[in-house]
């Protein structure tokens, strides 16, 4: 046993473990790294050693007999000096709640059996450093607090009977103040302080002078480099031989190295030394504050847990520092993900950056809180951004490693109104996706299962569809409503998927459009459609109008200059029956960019149409500055439309507002005879819908062709 009256030339380890070979190995270990050792069999003995001894460190193990290290960990930090010591937990256990558990009664750390027991030492050696900074850090703070009570390097006083206040030059010194103690008011006493500060202080000290009690206050003041220095401002009241109140005096102290001191502290309180990402702790409090957030406006919000599948495999082969390096490089990725994708851009909508709060709970545990979200489906696609990314191959130290992660989702309030109950629910749900084949996520609530999966599968497969030839285009005539003459066709995208069948493309394109597989899409129709026109023409019929519908993305980004001219160079007939139809929401993103795109397709001679007119934000403004030839009236108001309702009404208004224009009037799904002539006979121009022909394959759309009207 080592004499605690002697000074101490090495630092002392204690290791408490019920297994003697694995002391011994521990003990020698530890000796290599410089450290004195004495040994515990069991919890209630290591507690005894660390009061007799004082160790700078201890290696707990956690099950043992008559007292388990949990309680042995608990124990230690209520006995004195039991704050200053380093406790590392050593188990064979992996499960969320123990590391929980070993956190909750106060260890610094924990590893996992079997040991390596050179990155044992190293984490040692750390551990030791960072407990003698804590201590020297509390140490500094009781020393400076001791200084505020005694130390006068400020004075200040205020006259109680005659409201006089005086101020020293040391105190106009550390405030920056230029005058001396003969003429600074109280005004000019308050005038460095900050405007978030400075009502409270002017109030405090104001309500101190009249109720003659006491004050203490911190605040920030404005130094001459830009920055703020912390002030602590200390009054007390002064009284006479007759106990009369007749001074109120006071102290003003620069504190502002305290503070930095204090936030070193909480650095290390609620961040993770490895990766820098948020711990367990500040994640459980951003937690409960978002519960309560969310409570009260009523939001929704996602739960992401994250698990390194077979994380234990690369620790146990290649050793705890590649794991670690791996650790670090999983966070980053996570982060680089999440923070700078497309897939972030687009959530921002939904949660906020700043909502976005990344933590790691422990071992090859992340997690990832998306507040405020208004559709929880969208956790989804942070999750599957992350399935793509984090599979990517390191190289350290020569070694090739490569890891894949299962993903739990729990969406408050469906899964719970407690933050354990969500962690909870979300550790549950990523077993789940492990039992699934790992690699994937789950939620913890089936229906948003079914829809995940199938959203999953829907955005796998169609990345596939275009190299397997899945897709395949209808066309849908377009008459002139005064003869009924074929005019046109509309192009009209389907996939014919291998095992589901026939897809429809309101559930597909939306996928496309997130993924940006909508770019090749759109690319792939307009080609096939002319293509296609062109056949017709070398069948002997004359050139029709063929429109293609451009579907909801930026148009800039789909480098649609380029695909047209592409197809210009591979046509025989005029640019002119080429219509691009485009959607109001469309025109409403990045407007000047769009009108510029619209413009050059209109330099290229081709036409361009205003699809579903009037279930979106257009105005006569929009008509005005974008080069729109056509106006198609959505079928909501067509099919719904009789001579004595208020459809009626808007659509000789959009026809009116149109035709004053110069643009051309579609009317789409036209389904009866009375709509037919309904819009035949208040001007409309052409017309489209399943009254005249269903969307149908080529082949029978050359039969129409030949017959030349319907």
């Amino acid at each position: 046993m080592i004499n605690t009256d002697e000074k101490r030339k090495k630092p002392l380890a204690l290791v408490v473990d019920d297994e003697p070979s694995l002391r011994l190995l521990i003990m020698a270990a530890l000796k290599k790294f410089g450290f004195d050792a004495i040994e515990a069999k069991n919890g209630r003995q290591g507690v005894e050693l660390f009061k007799a001894e004082k160790p700078d460190i201890i290696l707990m193990d956690v099950m043992m007999p008559d007292m388990d290290g949990f309680d042995a960990c608990k124990m230690i930090r209520q006995s004195p000096d039991g704050n200053y010591a380093q406790i590392l937990m050593v188990t064979g256990l992996e499960d969320t709640e123990s590391t929980k558990k070993a956190f909750d009664v106060g260890a610094n750390g924990f590893v996992t059996k079997p040991l390596n027991l050179v990155m044992l030492g190293q984490r040692v050696k750390y551990m030791l450093r960072a407990g003698h900074a804590f201590r020297e850090i509390d140490i500094s703070r009781s020393r400076l607090a001791k200084t505020q009570e005694l130390a006068k390097i400020g004075t200040w006083q205020f006259d109680l009977v005659t409201n006089e206040f005086h101020c020293s030059l040391e105190a106009c010194q550390l405030l920056g103040l230029n005058n001396n103690d003969q003429n600074v008011t109280f005004d000019d006493f308050l005038s460095p302080i900050i405007n978030e500060d400075k009502e409270l202080v002017k109030e405090t000290l104001e309500n101190a002078f009249k109720t003659k009690n006491p004050s203490n206050q911190n605040y920030r003041i404005h130094s001459v480099n830009g920055s703020h220095k912390h002030i602590l401002n200390k009054s007390e009241v002064i009284f006479d031989e007759q106990t009369q109140s007749i001074l109120m005096l006071g102290i003003v102290q620069d504190v502002t190295q305290l503070k930095k001191a204090e936030e070193e502290i909480r650095l290390l309180a609620f961040y993770d030394s490895l990766t820098g990402l948020a711990n367990r702790m500040l994640f459980m409090d951003r937690l409960d504050h978002t519960i309560m957030y969310s409570i009260r406006e009523k939001k929704h919000f996602a739960l992401l847990f994250l698990d390194l599948d077979n994380f234990k495999r690369i620790n146990d082969t290649l050793g705890h520092h590649i794991g670690d390096m791996l650790l670090k490089k999983v966070a980053e990725t996570i982060k680089n993900s999440i923070r700078n994708s497309d897939s972030a851009t687009r959530i921002d909508k939904q949660a906020r950056q700043n909502d976005l709060l990344i933590a790691r709970l422990g071992g090859d545990e992340f997690t990832i809180l998306i507040a405020d979200l208004k559709d929880p489906e969208y956790a989804a696609l942070i999750a599957n951004r992350l399935l793509k990314a984090i599979p990517a191959v390191h190289i350290f130290e020569g070694n090739e490693v490569s890891i894949t992660t299962s993903i739990g989702i729990s969406v408050f309030p469906e899964d719970g109104n407690r933050a354990d109950i969500l962690l909870k629910n979300a550790d549950t749900a990523m077993y789940h996706a492990k039992s699934q084949g790992r690699n994937t996520y789950q939620y913890f609530m089936n229906s948003m299962n079914k829809a995940a999966i199938e959203r999953f599968a829907i955005d796998r497969d169609i990345k596939k569809a275009l190299k397997n030839k899945e897709f395949f285009l209808y066309y849908q005539p377009q008459l002139n409503l005064s003869n009924r003459k074929i005019v046109g066709a509309e192009a009209l995208i389907r996939w014919k998927h291998p095992l589901k069948g026939i897809i429809s493309p309101d559930k597909f394109i939306p996928i496309a459009e997130e993924s940006e597989v909508i770019i090749q899409i759109n690319k792939w129709v307009l080609f096939t459609a002319c293509y296609q026109v062109e056949q017709w023409i070398k069948q002997g019929f004359s050139p029709i109008r063929i429109a293609v519908n451009l579907s909801g993305y930026k148009l800039a980004k789909q480098k649609i200059i380029e695909t047209i001219n592409n197809v210009l160079q591979n046509i025989s007939f005029s640019a002119q029956n080429i219509e691009i139809e485009i959607t109001e929401n469309i025109l409403m993103q990045d407007n000047e960019e769009t009108i510029s795109t619209l413009k050059k397709i209109k330099e290229m001679n081709l036409k361009i149409a205003l699809d579903d007119f009037g279930t979106g934000y257009s105005s006569l403004n929009y008509l005005m500055s974008f080069p729109v030839d056509t106006i198609k009236i959505d079928r909501s108001f067509v099919m719904n439309c009789t001579s004595k309702n208020k459809n009626l009404v808007i659509i000789k208004a959009i026809i009116a507002m149109g035709h004053s224009l110069g643009k051309k009037i579609v009317a789409e799904g036209i389904e009866t005879e009375e709509q037919y002539h309904l819009m035949k006979k208040i001007g409309c121009d052409e017309a489209q819908g399943y009254y005249f022909k269903r969307p149908v394959p080529k082949n029978e759309f050359a039969k129409l062709l030949a017959r030349g009207s319907l």
